[in-house]
């Protein structure tokens, strides 16, 4: 092993005492060692690293199952467990509800569990197993559920979570097929559809969306949403994330020139985020729902000097600013109108929810005019904007 610790386990029966020395062991690694490592034992390390976490994880409920039965919380007074263990370290009264919660399930799946301790099992492998055996109708033998578990215990290591997923399904989808006493492919093809269809239903019911008011110019927000819908999402955010894309600041996707746009190359969450506001900006507003026959616009108000001479900022009908350079981009690209005022902030113009150019335009400037027409610009038709011309 390449982790060369000082200290040694010695046999013992107390509980406490082998983690005491769990964490002497881990404390004489320090963080900094890793980057002095090979890049296979780099690798190994954080295999290793993963596991006993799945390791820790199983303890850790464990050690939670015992305190939540054993009433210590009550003996000290306090209101839970959850608010004990979480005054005990951390501070986090919900994370450590959602960890009691787990530790009273793992009684129902004690195989998983007891893999999971072992570092066969990561937490969201034994979940699946967890969520598979709560389909198994009641009146299921606890022969035929220790059979099952057994299976999908001995399956999860083979498969990703997505295919193990689907083997999860198959698995009771057979069981509960042979409940009914018909095994042929058709009858488990039918019970595995219910079991999807169930669980769509079940994620539509739990969808949630969130976000927080701007701070700093930037929002942040959360969702939950069926993973069907998420795989669009995916695949589109994928697409503006392909090499031969590139996402440039303030939202514009363009075929990469091979030039350096930055001193360094972007993290992957970073090219999601940017193709996610990207994908915020490509949203079809003239296929969403009408109220009053008017669809969703966004309108942009405006001074007429900032659009002389980009100075001002902007206002947006919902309360945000930005730039006034911004703001044009958007009202020509988008279903945005330009709302203009005068110095007596008195509307002076109105925009229309449309385009300033039609395909047909276009097509004809680009037969007229072969590429850019900014002077010195090279840029073949495909890339260019035709309506407004901008300095790279």
């Amino acid at each position: 092993m390449f982790l060369m610790a000082a200290l040694v386990l010695e046999p013992t029966t107390d509980v406490v005492g082998v983690l005491a020395q769990v964490h002497d062991l881990l404390g004489s690694i320090a963080t900094s060692e890793f980057s002095g490592l090979s890049g296979a034992q780099q690798r190994e390390a954080a295999t290793s690293l993963s596991r006993l976490e799945a390791r820790v994880t199983a303890y850790k409920l464990a050690a939670v199952s015992a305190v939540e039965q054993s009433g210590e919380a009550r003996r000290q007074g306090s209101t839970s467990t959850a608010s004990m263990l979480s005054n005990d370290f951390g501070g986090d009264h919900r994370g450590t509800c959602g960890t009691v919660r787990k530790a009273k399930k793992i009684k129902k799946t004690p195989q998983s569990h007891q893999a999971m301790a072992q570092g066969k099992l990561t937490a969201k492998q034994a979940k699946i197993i967890e969520k598979a055996l709560d389909l198994l109708p009641a009146d299921v033998g606890a022969a035929q559920r220790e059979a099952c578990e057994t299976q999908l215990v001995d399956d999860a290591p083979r498969m990703d979570i997505r295919r193990f997923q689907r083997q999860a399904d198959r698995v009771v989808a057979g069981l509960i097929a042979e409940q009914r006493d018909d095994t042929d492919d058709e009858a488990l093809d039918e019970v595995e559809n219910e079991i999807v269809e169930d669980r769509e239903t079940k994620a539509w019911n739990t969808a949630e969306f969130w976000m927080a008011p701007p701070v700093g110019g930037t929002v942040k927000g959360g969702f939950t949403i069926p993973e069907a819908q998420a795989a669009h999402l995916r695949v589109a955010l994928e697409a503006l994330c392909a090499p031969q894309v590139e996402i440039t600041a303030p939202g514009e996707a363009t075929r990469a020139t091979g030039d350096v746009l930055l001193d360094e190359r972007p993290s992957y969450s970073r090219r999601q985020g940017w193709a996610f506001t990207h994908l915020c900006e490509l949203l079809p507003l003239d296929r969403l729902p009408e109220t009053n026959n008017t669809g969703p616009i966004l309108t942009i108000n405006i001074d007429h000097q900032a659009l002389v001479n980009e100075l001002k900022v902007a206002a947006l009908s919902t309360g945000e600013t930005l730039s006034a350079g911004q703001a044009r981009r958007m009202a020509c690209e988008h279903r945005l109108l330009p709302a203009v005022f005068g110095g007596d902030s008195l509307p002076l113009d109105l925009g229309r929810d449309r385009r300033l150019f039609t395909s047909h335009q276009r097509r004809a400037l680009e037969l007229r005019d072969k590429g850019c027409v900014f002077p010195g610009c090279d840029r073949p038709p495909g890339w260019c904007v035709v309506h407004h011309a901008r300095e790279t």
